[in-house]
């Protein structure tokens, strides 16, 4: 089921209402049967794959806890880590490896004047990768490893599913930690309309991003992938560019929406995006984007594989691993791997450069001058855009003709349609009503201050009572004004996405992964 789908609009509020009409022992029973429904919605078949990895993920957790000897819990937890990534590699890696297998058979056949035409002679499978697979797994490896770090293992059969399959988060994340999420079951299960308010403002402005924005640049970034020799450098520019913005609303929309609806519930999930194009070092980019998945990959395989305690060329070649690693979680491509390699290889420049200017006082002073930064956030924007260029190629020729489009000067051929899809896009018009609702958004911030008890604001307006204005936190009289601006933000873009949706569901990217 897709969040931008009218099945989730009507699915959302009715688990919403029951949820908090049936008791409190019965509530996390209704979310796990909502979660699975959730699931199995499109492909009914892999709620059995959700419920196997649950069940055998819960009983791995609690062999990990149970034996005192070290060794004994190692082999479990790398019998866990095992049958986690095996059934990953069997649905998302099957093909690829038949494939590179094929090509490189009929590669050597040619080379060598050998009969391999063929290959290994195995076709494609007809394997359906299940949606989430690669975040449940990165999930329930997180949870294996720590308890067997020491954590303590959750030994309600029902806590455990419903961390397994909790809906909001379960398709696309974020990747949720366990002790984070399992301790809000503890507590008593409560929304207060400054959450409900909030959460609603979250998936209005979530679908506002995927529908408005994402998928009006859709079509933009085709017409230029589908044709990069027709593009000149203006229209490669603005292709990667129009991507680049369409992989953070379509990702940050869904994490959106998906935070929106836990709220609505009275959980928390953690945030996955901070302004991630404002970064102004390849580093700070990996903080501020997709930052549950960057946490993860930082935890659980850079530090393992030795993080930074040994010399600066083995942190290298761990920065450069674990980016290689995580570029072909992303997906089952070449051009996945090619990406991965790259931002490793940009990490381990950046670790240089900033051991460099650690070192040298006057070359760290011109850098932190507004002239530097300003240098180092166009720096960090090209190589971000250049990586996206691998991450959205289908093919390693389709990659080069972009890039060829983008660092040749050249004008455009007549028939390429990238400026003119986007000129006739609503885009621009999404664009400038976008940047209204972050003005009203930061404004309702500010309400949020002036209204917390800690923020003194009467000093800088005598005579003014600001909190019999905003709605005290305390007040049970009223509701609060930045909730009631929340809602009004909410109903306006409610009204605006009736102007720009394009018919039928767009998937999410992420599903793919």
């Amino acid at each position: 089921m897709l969040f931008n789908s009218f099945e989730y609009l009507v699915f959302l509020p009715v688990v919403v209402l029951a949820y908090w009409l049936v008791p409190r022992q019965a509530k996390p029973v209704l979310l796990i049967a909502a979660s699975y429904f959730f699931y199995m919605y499109s492909f009914k078949v892999y709620g059995l794959l959700l419920l196997g990895l649950t069940a055998a993920n819960y009983v791995l957790g609690l062999l990990v806890s149970r034996f005192e000897k070290r060794e004994a819990r190692r082999l479990i937890l790398i019998a866990g880590i095992a049958v986690n990534l095996s059934m990953l590699a069997l649905f998302k890696y099957t093909n690829f490896i038949l494939d590179s297998l094929n090509t490189s058979c009929a590669w050597l056949g040619r080379v060598l004047a050998l009969p391999l035409d063929k290959g290994v002679g195995v076709a494609d499978l007809p394997i359906i990768l299940p949606l989430g697979i690669s975040f449940f797994v990165f999930e329930f490896i997180h949870y294996l490893v720590d308890i067997y770090k020491g954590s303590k293992p959750v030994k309600n059969p029902l806590r455990f599913a419903l961390f397994a399959s909790f809906f909001p988060s379960q398709i696309a994340g974020p990747i949720k930690r366990y002790q984070d999420f399992d301790k809000q079951l503890d507590e008593k299960p409560e929304v207060t309309f400054d959450q409900f308010a909030s959460g609603l403002f979250l998936i209005a402005q979530g679908l506002f991003k995927k529908t408005a924005l994402g998928d009006n640049l859709a079509p933009i970034v085709k017409a230029g992938f589908d044709n990069p020799n027709l593009m000149g450098t203006f229209e490669g520019w603005l292709c990667i560019t129009a991507f680049a913005f369409q992989i953070y609303y379509d990702f940050s929309g869904y994490t959106d929406i998906g935070r929106g609806s836990a709220k609505l519930l009275g959980y928390s999930l953690p945030e996955n995006f901070n302004m991630p194009y404002i970064a102004s070092s390849l580093r700070e980019f990996w903080h501020r984007w997709h930052m549950s998945l960057s946490t993860w990959l930082r935890d659980y395989l850079f530090i393992p594989l030795g993080g930074s305690r040994g010399s600066e060329a083995q942190t290298c070649a761990n920065l450069i691993t674990t980016m290689l690693l995580g570029g072909l979680w992303h997906g089952a491509s070449w051009t996945f791997v090619l990406w991965g390699l790259f931002h490793g290889f940009g990490l381990a420049v950046n670790r240089v450069w900033d051991k460099v200017l650690a070192k040298t006082p006057a070359l760290s002073g011109a850098a932190n001058s507004w002239v530097g930064l300003s240098i180092a956030h166009v720096v960090t924007l090209v190589t971000v855009l250049c990586g996206w260029v691998l991450f959205r190629a289908k093919t390693l020729p389709e990659a080069i003709g972009v890039f060829t489009a983008m660092f040749t000067p050249r004008l455009a051929q007549l028939d390429c349609e990238v400026s003119h899809a986007f000129f006739n896009s609503p885009v621009p018009a999404a664009i400038c009503i976008y940047l209204l609702i972050l003005g009203s958004a930061a404004c309702v911030k500010l309400l949020e201050r002036i209204a917390d008890s800690s923020y003194d604001g009467a000093k800088d307006l005598p005579g003014l009572d600001l909190k019999s204005v905003t709605g005290s936190r305390t007040s049970s009289t009223a509701a609060p004004l930045p909730a009631m601006a929340h809602l009004g933000i909410s109903f306006f873009i409610g009204l605006v996405l009736l102007a720009f949706c394009r018919g039928e569901s767009q998937p999410f990217i992420y599903f793919q992964f």
